[in-house]
């Protein structure tokens, strides 16, 4: 074997290490579709930082008939080339603010987050106050649906509701009006 062949094959290898995943190492296409439901829901500052004092106060404005997020499923639909790290992520829902069934869908764009595959899509048309973000491992396991509630800056805080019991991190959300 060349030097040149193994010493691209010893890198192609790293990075399978590295990266923990054998979709990587071979360069293969990834698609899928993932049903998660929303459960679990925070209050956090503009700043993106939680605020515990306000999470039974979203809790109660997310169950609301006009804004039915407990409990919703999101169906995400992706595929991702590892090799060329051309990325897709469409979220479908049911609309969590219209009174009869209707259903949606949110393009999300990939975010570039290291450590996963991210994609969200900040203030969409379908849900204009609203962060709609996915993401799943480089494994392609553990995947999570996320929402943010952006409310008024009268309010003080805004809501956040996922699949994942895991908390925010601040700069995944922080000052959602301005992305």
């Amino acid at each position: 074997m060349s030097i040149k062949k193994s010493a691209s094959a010893a890198t192609l290898a790293l990075l399978a290490a590295f990266c923990g995943s054998s979709a990587w190492a071979d360069g293969s296409e990834q698609s899928g579709k993932v049903s998660l439901t929303l459960t679990h829901v925070r209050a956090l500052l503009s700043t993106g930082s939680q605020d515990p004092a306000h999470d039974k106060d979203c809790t109660a404005q997310l169950k609301q008939p006009s804004s039915r997020y407990v409990g919703m499923r999101v169906s995400t639909s992706y595929s991702i080339d590892p090799k060329t790290l051309i990325e897709s992520a469409t979220s479908m829902f049911l609309s969590p603010v219209s009174p009869r069934p209707v259903e949606l869908s949110v393009k999300m764009w990939a975010l570039g987050l290291a450590g996963v595959y991210a994609f969200g899509a900040f203030h969409p048309a379908a849900l204009p106050d609203r962060v709609v973000r996915f993401q799943i491992g480089l494994d392609f396991k553990n995947a999570v649906s996320t929402f943010l509630v952006v409310n008024p800056p009268s309010v003080g805080y805004n809501c956040w509701i996922s699949s994942a019991t895991t908390a925010p991190v601040a700069s995944d959300f922080a000052n959602p009006e301005s992305k």
